[in-house]
């Protein structure tokens, strides 16, 4: 009786008693990993207890300034889709938060979206039209520009002309598979790292889309991090992600590209095409171009349609961003793989890019983003 009296005394003040958090499940190992690789390098965490459904944890700010480490801890949350609340006192924080992360998305996230969502269907288009239009003025009779005032001049008389072509162009369906094709291989490519990021307990952005008036309509899109990488497996499974998905969907349009593609003499060639039918030194497209379209003919050349170009491009970049530079994507990779040797593979990478740029001076703005980036890439939190 004495035994069994014990049991239910014991039994009766654990019941009432706050519960320290036991993780019964995976799903609760993972999220309280998941919390602590968020504030590791912030603060201790002391003690955490579950209230329902959520969790209160009791922090020790390591050495720093606790109303700064209160602000980084509520970004890096937010960031994280956390629904929590956070409390400071002198020496101590206590956060209350939903272990189960939302999706939020920013308004601001949004809006880059489709601003870059319209330039990307919008300003190639454009930019065809103003070739097609200055090229055709010259072989009217237009002289060539030879000075900044003369061309801005013919530059003037092109713009209106090009932008009622583009809208011509534009009610016939030009830019929409483009814009398709474009759009999912970037959206893919972050979301390949930003669900990477989440499944690793990181806090990343939402993807930030960037309009531009190029070629292609946009400057790609880019996440950021406002936590660092806790080992080498994050650097190596983030980094990796966005390239992989990314680059299947850039081989998919590709090769759908590829299979709408034509041979044509280039007098037949409309000089709004011309923009579209580069093949560049790519191996995929030496490689499946004679398969689906077949071998052009001497003097004939392949017309590439917008998703083949669209393919082209998201292969391109995916192939730079694979360099081994800083906080490039192959950087990321290589120092996960190979730490002490990232650095001279860096180097080597951008001694090799500014030697090509003896070739096209495209290869050096490359370059200087890697050395805008750094070459090296900093050490994990537990390297």
């Amino acid at each position: 009786m004495q035994i069994l009296a014990s049991f239910f005394i014991g039994w009766g003040v654990y019941s009432s008693a706050p519960k320290e958090l036991r993780m019964d499940t995976d799903n609760d190992k993972r999220r309280i990993e998941n919390l602590n690789k968020l504030l590791a390098d912030l603060c201790e965490v002391e003690a955490w207890y579950r209230q329902g459904d959520r969790i209160m944890m009791t922090l020790a700010p390591r050495g720093f300034d606790p109303v700064r480490v209160a602000q980084i801890v509520r970004e890096r949350l937010n960031l994280a889709g956390y629904s929590f609340s956070l409390t400071e006192s002198a020496e101590r924080l206590t956060l209350t938060v939903d272990p189960r992360p939302r999706i939020r998305i920013p308004k601001l996230n949004i809006i880059l979206f489709l601003l870059t969502l319209a330039s990307v269907y919008l300003y190639p288009v454009y930019d065809r039209n103003l070739d097609a239009v200055q090229v055709d003025m010259v072989q009217k009779g237009v002289a060539v520009p030879q000075s900044i005032g003369e061309y801005l001049g013919l530059l003037g008389k092109a713009m209106p002309l090009a932008w009622t072509g583009m809208v011509d162009d534009l009610k016939h369906g030009a830019g929409v598979i483009f814009t398709l094709a474009i759009m999912s291989i970037l959206l893919v490519h972050e979301m390949g790292h930003y669900l990477a990021g989440r499944r690793r307990g990181l806090a990343a952005s939402w993807p930030y889309f960037i309009p531009a008036p190029n070629i292609i309509g946009t400057f790609g899109a880019l996440i950021r991090s406002k936590s660092p990488f806790w080992n080498r497996r994050d650097l190596i499974e983030v980094g990796a992600a966005g390239p992989i998905a990314g680059w299947i969907v850039a081989v998919a349009w590709l090769i759908y590209g590829l299979a709408h593609s034509t041979i044509v003499s280039p007098e037949a060639a409309n000089i709004k095409e011309m923009a579209f039918y580069l093949d560049g030194e790519s191996i995929l497209v030496k490689v499946l171009t004679p398969l689906l379209v077949g071998s052009a003919p001497q003097g004939l050349v392949y017309i590439f349609p917008e998703a083949a170009f669209a393919g082209w491009v998201g292969i391109l970049i995916t192939a730079m961003n694979l360099l081994p530079i800083g906080q490039f994507d192959g950087g990321h990779i290589v120092y996960g793989l190979l730490p002490d040797m990232q650095r001279r593979l860096a180097w080597v990478a951008l001694a090799g890019l500014f030697v090509l740029g003896l070739q096209s001076p495209m290869w050096w703005i490359f370059g200087c983003l890697g050395l805008m980036f750094r070459p090296g890439h900093p050490p994990t939190m537990n390297d």
